[in-house]
């Protein structure tokens, strides 16, 4: 079952839930219809696929040293 509280909030159980969790409202959830329930599936399920996904495969920055300069210690 979709309970759907006045503040927009979603909860999926059996029994509706006394207490909103967003808004705190005490038995302000209803019953959401089988039709509407499916409609805002396809929806959010159009809406994932417009949003565009991250770069998330980018390359490494390369560790160079600096010319010139060397990594060991020089003797005194």
């Amino acid at each position: 079952m979709m309970w759907e509280c006045e503040c927009g909030n979603i909860e999926y159980d059996p029994i509706p839930p006394e207490e909103c969790p967003k808004c705190l409202r005490i038995d302000s959830f209803t019953n959401l219809p089988e039709e509407l329930i499916e409609e805002r599936a396809k929806d959010k399920d159009a809406a994932l696929e417009d949003q565009e996904l991250p770069n998330i495969l980018v390359e490494p920055k390369k560790l160079r040293s600096k010319p010139g300069k060397s990594k060991t210690r020089r003797r005194k």
